[in-house]
């Protein structure tokens, strides 16, 4: 099963040469099941109804949301940051996922933050007002960045795999002439 992800506003290929476009289609499993749970929240954030009347309770669950959203990019950021930290090859392209990452996830918060609506109607109902298309722009590029940081990352796993693999030939190799 491969996940799509839209156009997200960014693109083009990186100093290595890897490229994400607009269709990016993720065919590694490992990185389409990590994705779920944030395709999952950011799905409950963009199909609420617009232009009806939420109660507080709705609000605030809608709120919730789109702060677990950031605290879980902003873990997810820092891990990124270490990987980067480790692997100057990539640092630059990791680092700059992480960005858009971190400023995609505060974007969604603010654009939940229901402290900012104070308007009550007279029912004791709110009326939601926040920018439907502001999150599903920032939502994009949330999925984009976090996409190529879990891509990368799965560069750098494959680079230790092959550097013990040609470890142990050397060390294999030395065994068999002495």
């Amino acid at each position: 099963m491969a996940a799509s992800l839209g156009p997200a506003g960014v693109g083009g290929a990186g100093p290595s040469g890897f490229a994400f476009d607009s269709g990016l289609e993720i065919k590694t499993r490992s990185v389409e099941q990590t994705l779920l749970p944030l395709v999952s929240q950011i799905t409950t954030l963009i199909n609420h109804k617009d232009n009806t009347k939420k109660s507080d309770k709705t609000l605030q669950a809608i709120q919730r949301v789109g702060q677990a959203v950031n605290l879980a990019v902003g873990r997810f950021v820092k891990v990124g940051e270490a990987i980067a930290n480790e692997n100057w090859d990539l640092k630059e392209e990791i680092t700059i996922a992480c960005i858009e990452a971190k400023q995609a996830g505060e974007t969604i918060a603010a654009l939940t933050d229901i402290s900012s609506l104070n308007h009550p109607e007279s029912d004791g109902q709110i009326t939601i007002f926040t920018d439907k298309t502001g999150v599903i722009k920032a939502a994009r590029l949330l999925l984009s960045s976090v996409t190529k940081v879990l891509l990368l990352a799965d560069r750098v796993v494959i680079k230790q795999i092959i550097t013990s693999r040609n470890k142990r030939i050397i060390i294999y190799d030395l065994r068999k002439n002495s």
